[in-house]
């Protein structure tokens, strides 16, 4: 596979950064994306550090991801594995329920056998 060089520019600084072959416009969109983050950072606390900013910039993203993953994910496994508690305990009841109404018919259909 071919190595390809993309250079983006973050807070006005330029990155060489590899990809693969075919992938270029996408690193620069996403170089695109990180650098408006840094703006709007750079813009609410000024210019605080190259590496401060990167990683206040990096935990803006990681923040974006883990709130639009908890939005789009099902959920969680303890929730369904009270989900499914609840549904057994619910089949459990419904047929303790038939039960006693089958008990019961028995019980009428006997009582009006007899004279």
């Amino acid at each position: 596979m071919s190595q390809s060089v993309v250079t983006i520019r973050l807070n006005g600084q330029p990155y060489q950064i590899g990809c693969g072959a075919g992938e270029e416009a996408h690193v620069e969109q996403l170089g695109v994306e990180v650098d408006k983050v840094m703006q709007d950072l750079v813009a609410a606390v000024g210019q605080i550090g190259e590496a401060r900013l990167l990683a206040m910039v990096a935990l803006i993203l990681a923040d974006r991801v883990s709130t639009t993953s908890a939005a789009t994910a099902g959920p969680a496994p303890d929730q369904i594995s009270d989900n499914a508690d609840a549904e057994d305990r619910a089949a459990a009841a419904v047929e303790a329920a038939a039960s006693q109404i089958a008990a019961l018919a028995t019980k009428l259909a006997s009582a009006r056998v007899k004279p």
